[in-house]
């Protein structure tokens, strides 16, 4: 186990209720069950993820702050064209079906959600990166 020796599972579930975000409790939560005695591969699946990904969330425990560990560090680049609040409302609109907000499509496509961007978020993005929107775990 190594990287979490120094850290106790009722501090990890501490900081479970205190993180914010999904990703970072997701990897409180691959903390968690890797102190409980699950396996990278078993992790890596309920998370939806490589196992490669788990061992690099698991590394942030052992290289940062226990604190600072869920969460990325600031990245530099484009800032996002949505704030957390309408990024999270928009990943909330993507769990149902396109009907519930008024659409006539059944399933989400990246031409419905690029055009849900613009009416709804008043926000264009590439047919790519709509793609990645619709492809990511936790929506």
């Amino acid at each position: 186990m190594g990287r979490l020796d120094d850290v106790t599972l009722d501090r990890l579930q501490d900081l479970r209720e205190r993180t914010e975000g999904e990703i970072p409790r997701e990897r409180v939560l691959a903390a968690i069950g890797r102190k409980q005695g699950d396996e990278i591969a078993t992790l890596a699946q309920r998370h939806g993820v490589v196992e490669k990904t788990i061992r690099n969330w698991l590394d942030r425990f052992e290289e940062e702050p226990l604190e600072q560990a869920p969460y990325d560090r600031p990245r530099p680049g484009r800032p996002s064209k949505l704030d957390d609040e309408r990024r999270e409302q928009l990943f909330d609109d993507l769990q149902g079906p396109p009907t519930e907000l008024g659409y006539d499509e059944q399933a989400w496509s990246a031409r419905l959600l690029l055009s849900h961007l613009r009416e709804e978020y008043d926000v264009e993005y590439s047919v790519g990166h709509a793609r990645k929107l619709l492809n990511r775990p936790e929506r």
